[in-house]
């Protein structure tokens, strides 16, 4: 969620930036519709009013073509607002785990990565990093890889797994000495099926999104609840708030945008 937020203020920071050039061409365009149309009237002997009317109407359609296209949300973008609505979708199913006792933390960040975890998940049966998948289409595995629908999840799954290493490691950074912890990862679909409800592929269980909360609870206790507090506020420092953060003015954000969203598909 947070970083849909990230990356719109990206798009729309660099939408701000060329208002003014976006603005001067579109201007210059209007104009010379507007001329064009007038030129071919006048060598029709067209009445004067007409070629007004006509010379203003080319140049406001010019003006709400060009006006669509500047405010129209690349793709890029929407695919990030469905993901978004995904999480939003997973946080709802997780809040029954507030109720039996357990924390969930949304958007937090890690030291060495500036991606998010979406959700983070502590409680008796351990700690929990779950990130959503917003992918329609049944999850199956092949010769190639592990699909869902007709998307590749083989670099997801080797990034979330690092998450969970990353989320382990930050944790146990702050915890006494003599502490074990491993984090477990899970990920979530919030649109696809998984056959059977479940299945572990490279550590990383997949699981549907409605189904996590009930998996956590089953899954056992492990932790007492002293070490349960320890470990929630151990969390909220270690892995605090993701922040969403305004984009350095240089960069190219669109193409910046349609890298990452490319990166994130193979």
């Amino acid at each position: 969620m947070a970083e849909y937020r990230r990356r719109r203020a990206l798009y729309v920071a660099e939408r701000d930036d060329r208002r003014v050039r976006a603005a001067i061409i579109a201007g210059s365009a209007a104009v010379g519709a507007a001329l064009v149309v007038v030129l071919i009237g006048i060598s029709l002997h067209g009445a004067a009013a007409v070629l007004v009317r006509s010379g203003v109407a080319a140049a406001l359609l010019v003006l709400v073509v060009a006006a669509v296209r500047f405010f129209r949300i690349p793709p890029e973008i929407e695919a990030w607002r469905r993901d978004a609505g995904a999480e939003r979708r997973t946080a709802r199913a997780l809040d029954r785990l507030n109720r039996a006792g357990y924390t969930v933390l949304h958007d937090r960040s890690t030291a060495d990565s500036a991606g998010n975890i979406d959700h983070l998940i502590i409680g008796a049966s351990g700690v929990w990093v779950i990130e959503t998948d917003a992918h329609r289409g049944p999850v199956r595995s092949s010769g190639g890889g592990v699909w869902a629908g007709k998307a590749p999840l083989r670099a997801r799954l080797g990034l979330v797994a690092w998450t969970g290493e990353q989320v382990s490691a930050a944790l146990l950074a702050e915890l006494p000495e003599g502490w074990q912890l491993q984090a477990q990862t899970v990920l979530a679909f919030a649109r696809a099926d998984v056959p059977g409800g479940l299945a572990l592929v490279d550590g990383v269980l997949l699981l549907p999104a409605a189904g996590v909360a009930e998996y956590v609870l089953s899954a056992g206790v492990v932790l007492r609840p002293l070490d349960v507090a320890m470990l929630v506020d151990v969390a909220q420092r270690a892995l605090p708030a993701y922040e969403v953060a305004g984009p350095p003015p240089t960069w190219s954000a669109l193409s910046k945008l349609r890298g990452l969203r490319r990166r994130e598909q193979l």
